[in-house]
């Protein structure tokens, strides 16, 4: 255990010297809150996807691709910079190495949650509009858990395969699929096949679960609710949760006896 806790001390440190964590996973995802809060506001409501209770599952979806982005530049680099290949020589197993880093990124993805509800919060009072009580606070946390798992093993398999330079570029193609197919700022309920298709993927039905937590209205002004969408959602997203550990896993363990 202490060999685990020391790993992740010093990859927290890593991370946390790279400006990339402040910009991106804290700055960037209260930025996108606040842009299309304000778009709302001067359309007189009429984007109800813009509203505080359903762009804060969206944007919380949204940023943790993020920790996926910076948690592959950290273990690309120790990679590249041979850090990785003299621990290996170590006797640290290689679920060791990998709760190393995820830890890191459990740590960054719930900082990253608290963040986007205190915007949250802290716009509904300036606009005057209600906010969810903590209890649905605590549930919309724990609902968002498998896919921030997920984004984690990402991060740590794109990291493990390619390198500092690549591994950035592939992660930027995850980003752009998590705000685009997720429906974090766009009304997917109203595209007919295309939102089908995204019901298969995890970014969609997070969002999906995160705002019938929230109570929030969809672009048809319908209330979300426990539908279809959420149940055959739930395993979309605990299939891709389950086959990210996995892959990064059988990876890892073959990177570590390569580099052996």
């Amino acid at each position: 255990m202490n060999k685990i806790l020391n790993f992740t001390k010093r990859n927290l440190k890593e991370v946390l010297r790279d400006p990339i964590i402040y910009i991106f996973c804290l700055g960037f995802p209260v930025a996108m809150f606040l842009l299309f809060f304000t778009i709302n506001k001067y359309s007189n409501g009429n984007t109800p996807m813009f509203e505080v209770n359903s762009l804060l599952p969206g944007i919380i979806v949204f940023s943790y691709s993020f920790v996926m982005l910076s948690l592959s530049l950290s273990v690309s680099k120790d990679k590249e910079t041979f850090f990785l290949k003299r621990l290996f020589s170590s006797p640290m197993k290689p679920y060791q190495f990998i709760l190393g880093y995820f830890l890191v990124g459990l740590f960054i993805g719930l900082l990253q949650t608290i963040v986007c509800i205190i915007a949250g919060f802290v716009i509904s009072l300036i606009s005057n509009v209600g906010f969810v009580s903590v209890g649905k606070i605590l549930l919309l946390i724990v609902s968002q858990l498998p896919i921030l798992v997920t984004n984690i093993f990402l991060g740590i398999l794109f990291g493990t395969i390619f390198n500092d330079k690549s591994a950035p570029g592939i992660c930027s193609v995850f980003i752009s699929l998590a705000g685009i197919l997720g429906g974090c700022w766009m009304p997917i309920e109203t595209m007919g096949g295309f939102e089908a298709f995204c019901r298969f993927l995890p970014f969609y039905p997070s969002v999906y679960i995160g705002r019938i937590i929230t109570n929030a209205t969809n672009a048809l002004g319908i209330t979300y609710s426990f539908n279809n969408v959420a149940s055959l959602g739930l395993i979309a997203i605990s299939l891709f949760m389950i086959f990210s550990i996995v892959f990064t896993i059988v990876a890892f363990k073959k990177n570590m006896v390569s580099d052996k």
